[in-house]
């Protein structure tokens, strides 16, 4: 049996509800969650299919960071060993200051491009009533009323 897609008249062809096979783990489960979501929004089709998967990856990417953060900390102490050149043995550890954990950047970087891209696709509070604007401007109430039944 062939899965039908629902057809938008101006936009073309809907996303998929089922993630492209490369997707695995979190960004996988993370597909599941949005796509039903954005079939919802007139404006998200098949063409934005790159801009969800990279939502998907940056959000397994940050999802896998803080994981690592929680079990290696935000920071690391770092010391300067001096070892003796006559026999090879430690002579003094010295304390010198901490160390970021390079997957608190991780999170950062990932951070940014989940809002920027969610925002892209309709996915933040801001970018929904901006979607009810052009809703208004384009005198199509259509589209308004089915942004406000999504939310």
């Amino acid at each position: 049996m062939v899965k039908k897609t629902k057809e938008t008249p101006k936009t073309g062809r809907a996303l998929t509800k089922e993630p492209p096979s490369y997707l695995k783990g979190i960004a996988r489960n993370m597909w599941r969650r949005i796509v039903p979501l954005l079939l919802d929004n007139p404006i998200v089709n098949q063409q934005d299919k790159t801009l969800v998967e990279d939502f998907c990856v940056n959000y397994q990417l940050m999802r896998d960071a803080y994981i690592h953060v929680q079990e290696n900390g935000q920071v690391s102490a770092v010391y300067h060993t001096t070892v003796s050149p006559v026999d090879g043995k430690v002579v003094a550890k010295d304390f010198v200051g901490y160390k970021r954990n390079p997957s608190t950047q991780i999170i950062d970087a990932a951070s940014t491009k989940l809002k920027q891209v969610g925002a892209e696709l309709g996915l933040s509070p801001k970018s929904r009533a901006e979607l009810l604007q052009l809703g208004d401007d384009d005198s199509g109430g259509d589209i308004e009323e089915q942004i406000k039944e999504f939310m």
